[in-house]
């Protein structure tokens, strides 16, 4: 059966299939401002421990909610939304606690490795260490993970930091390449297509299928890059150095 979208006051229901909802908010909200909206609603949804959630996930600017259908009786998506509804209230929640951390990667900006470093530098008009300084100066949030797995996608860089994609994607980015685009930053976790300037990279693996969490870092965490030597990153490199918590 097609559902239509419930609308809410500050927000919107959409369905994605039969056991999945997305919940949407008011886009003239500042993006990093409906970021943090997502992270908290996200909270407390899951500090609700409603019946049937088999998973929360926010994004940049929704939540997608996976639920087991059989746990919400006749009409599951229809209750679960005045459910979800009810428990967000009538305006945005902007005082749940999101459960967050705060990690200090370093990154090995030798344009060896950050191939994209120098054009990115000219780009901004700016020189590679002035570049470097604003990468590394103020902490990052994560705001959503994606494209890949254990992929983050982080922000807001410095203002003169805001460069497109690449027209032509590569066809292969090395694993733990620090790249950026549109005052945003990621790392690619494993080696894969990529159409962001590469300006380092890390020695820090950031996702691991085998031991939970998986993935290092989570939407809401914060990150601070720290720049290292290459001889630094070569022994991080073989001795599976991890970062500061």
């Amino acid at each position: 059966m097609i559902q239509k979208p419930l609308q809410a006051k500050n927000w919107r229901f959409t369905p994605e299939g039969d056991q999945c909802l997305i919940i949407r908010f008011d886009n003239t909200l500042a993006e990093t401002d409906i970021n943090r909206l997502c992270l908290q609603t996200a909270q407390s949804i899951a500090n609700a421990k409603l019946p049937g959630i088999m998973d929360i996930v926010p994004a940049f600017n929704c939540v997608g909610i996976h639920y087991h259908a059989p746990a919400w009786e006749t009409a599951p998506y229809q209750t679960l939304c005045q459910t979800l509804d009810a428990l967000l209230g009538n305006k945005q929640d902007t005082t749940t606690a999101i459960n967050s951390k705060h990690i200090e990667i370093p990154v090995c900006y030798d344009p060896e490795l950050g191939i994209d470093l120098d054009f990115v530098a000219q780009y901004c008009q700016c020189t590679p260490e002035q570049l470097i300084e604003w990468h590394t100066g103020t902490p990052v949030r994560v705001f959503m993970l994606g494209f890949a797995p254990g992929l983050p996608y982080m922000g807001m860089l410095h203002e003169k930091l805001d460069i497109p994609r690449l027209a032509t994607p590569r066809s292969r980015v090395p694993a733990g390449s620090v790249a950026i685009a549109n005052r945003q930053t990621i790392i690619y976790p494993n080696s894969s297509p990529g159409g962001w300037h590469i300006i380092g990279r890390t020695p820090v693996a950031l996702f691991n299928p085998s031991q939970p969490p998986y993935a290092l870092l989570a939407p809401g965490d914060t990150v601070q890059f720290k720049a290292i030597s290459t001889e630094t990153f070569q022994s991080m490199l073989q001795n599976n150095e991890y970062p500061s918590t």
